[in-house]
Order: structure tokens, then sequence, then C-alpha cells
């Protein structure tokens, strides 16, 4: 299963607040028709983000939601230019966004790939290396480390 792709990271974008950052990602989503709706997608994120936030500590959140408007299975990847407030379980700012988009049927998959991101970027030299490089193939070569 393909996660990332070079299309879906964007780098050095900057951030007003985490609300508007996350509706510019799922807008993302629906102009590469990997979700249908914008409303529906983003609300789902939202309710995921109220029952606890998604800023997983050490500068990296990962929002995610289930929904029956997502096409396919896939990984959007922000690399900010600033910091951003995120609510934060360390409540450290964050630079790295995973926004993970999930068909509803693919509950199993879903929980696997949480997981698997969870651990890969425990390691400090995986989130520098994906802070400090501009070019978006290196970034997917480090990725694609996450889908095997």
């Amino acid at each position: 299963m393909e996660l990332f792709r070079e299309d879906l990271i964007k780098l050095k974008y900057f951030a007003l607040d985490k609300k508007s950052c996350l509706s510019e990602m799922v807008e993302y989503l629906v102009e590469k028709n990997i979700v249908k709706s914008h409303d529906d997608f983003f609300r789902a994120i939202m309710e995921r983000e109220s029952i606890m936030s998604t800023g997983i500590g050490k500068g990296v959140a990962i929002p995610h939601a289930r929904s029956n408007v997502v096409n396919e299975f896939k990984i959007l990847v922000y690399i900010l230019d600033n910091e951003l407030d995120f609510e934060a379980i360390d409540e450290q700012p964050v630079k790295i966004i995973f926004m993970i988009a999930v068909p509803e049927a693919k509950k199993e998959e879903y929980m696997k790939v949480l997981s698997s991101i969870s651990n890969f970027l425990r390691a400090e030299e995986k989130r520098e290396k994906l802070l400090h490089l501009s070019d978006k193939k290196e970034i997917l070569k480090i990725l694609k480390e996450i889908e095997s």
C-alpha cells in the first residue's frame, strides 16, 4: 500500500493556527481527490482533536480520521516553516504534521499505520532529517521506511 506520494509533501508551510492549518490540509486532500468533502472530513478531524490533541510530542502531530468521504488511504505531510501550538501532550509546538485520511473500511490497516508512524518518529534522527531536508524525493525515501 502506497501511503506517501511526493505531491503529498509540503515543505516550508507557514501555519497561522491549528484550525486553519488543518482546514487547509483537508482542502489540499480534496484538490488531490483523496477526500470527497472538505466539510465532512474536516468535521471528523476536529471531532478527533476535541477528544484529545493529536500532537504526540517532540514537535509532531498526527491528525487522523476514518470517514466514508475518503477515497484513498493516504498521508499528507506538512513540514512547517514556523512552530505551531497544537496543544501537544508535551506542550511543545509542532513542526511536522502527518494528516492521515482513512476510508471507513480500513480500520485494521489504520491502526497499524498509526503505530508505525509513532514508532518511526520516536527516533530523533528521523525527525531531524525530515526538518532539514529540502528535497521532496529525499523526504519520500525516508517516509517509505514507514510503509515497509
